[in-house]
């Protein structure tokens, strides 16, 4: 059988885009791209802009990539904006204005916003008017251009009701199943000329495999950047072995940092940690660690949490 090996100039020089452009290479998800599909197609019947979108799961999900894509099969242009470029009404109000019709606005992180910019913004979702106070003519309302708002979030419940009461559909990204993980790497592992001496060596890498997909990116660039650096054109079995050892990353996709706070806990005999012990040893701070590192340790039932004290559940 005929090997490809790799190019190491196309693995160095690439350009391409290794998002996904369409529904078709947009890996898993399918009950939202099934519903967008039927909404898309509405949109466009109707001549009118699609309903407004809230996506909310965790970070790394490609949520701004399901709203380039939704752009994409309307034909329409993308604002793409992090709720820290929006501080001050006056803001969000020339955004809003220079939208043309059907344009999508996209916010990233959307819960993080002012309560006064998402009262600007939940009228304009629903009437496309600005209200304005004039010095000499008091409240005036301005229309605008009719537009999409896609908001991304991973903390839904932090949006106001009357706000997140203006989004027609709202989306919850599901975890990834591990046959959808590996098809997700593998598509990296192709964009970046990495080959095989079998197929079937990719699987030995599906349990370290993290959940999102660009965390998986970044697994995939770890292992170029191993192939460039040892020079080797076809991955063996021992390839995957030493790449495996150089990573550090363990099963459920555990990053040394996971280990060094699991470390934490075991060194102190399965009694309950609290959060300050925790960030005062791995020298970060307590929102980080609460939102960066333990989502995946609760998720893999490794540790059980309360307010104050974490406790060991899973001796690894």
């Amino acid at each position: 059988m005929e090997i490809k090996k790799i190019n190491i100039t196309k693995l160095i020089d690439t350009e391409q885009n290794f998002r996904p452009n369409d529904f078709k290479d947009f890996i898993g998800q399918k009950h939202i791209k099934k519903t967008l599909k039927i909404a898309i197609q509405s949109s466009i019947k109707r001549k009118s802009p699609l309903g407004h979108i809230l996506l909310y799961g965790e970070s790394g999900y490609w949520k701004t990539t399901l709203a380039q894509i939704i752009a994409n099969q309307l034909g329409v242009n993308i604002k793409i904006i992090t709720w820290y470029a929006i501080n001050k009404p006056a803001e969000i109000i020339n955004i809003l204005n220079n939208l043309k019709t059907w344009d999508i606005l996209f916010i990233d992180e959307i819960h993080r916003l002012k309560p006064n910019i998402e009262e600007i913004l939940y009228i304009a979702m629903e009437d496309f008017v600005i209200d304005m106070i004039m010095p000499e003519w008091g409240n005036v309302r301005i229309p605008i251009n009719k537009f999409t708002l896609i908001g991304a979030t991973t903390k839904p419940e932090k949006l106001s009701l009357p706000f997140k009461n203006r989004f027609i559909y709202q989306f919850h990204l599901q975890p990834y199943t591990p046959e959808e993980k590996l098809k997700i790497f593998e598509r990296y592992c192709n964009f970046y000329w990495i080959s095989w001496q079998n197929k079937s060596l990719i699987n030995s890498l599906k349990e370290i495999l993290p959940d999102s997909p660009r965390n998986i990116h970044n697994l995939a660039i770890m292992l170029r950047d191993f192939i460039i650096s040892h020079n080797i054109k076809v991955l063996s079995d021992k390839d995957i072995e030493k790449f495996i050892n150089w990573s550090n990353i363990k099963e459920g996709g555990l990053l040394p940092i996971h280990q060094s706070y699991i470390k934490i806990l075991k060194n102190l005999g399965g009694w309950p940690v609290g959060l300050k012990t925790i960030a005062i040893n791995l020298w970060l701070g307590e929102k980080a660690i609460e939102e960066d590192i333990e989502p995946l340790l609760l998720k893999l039932g490794i540790i059980e949490k309360t307010s104050r004290w974490r406790i060991l559940k899973k001796f690894l």
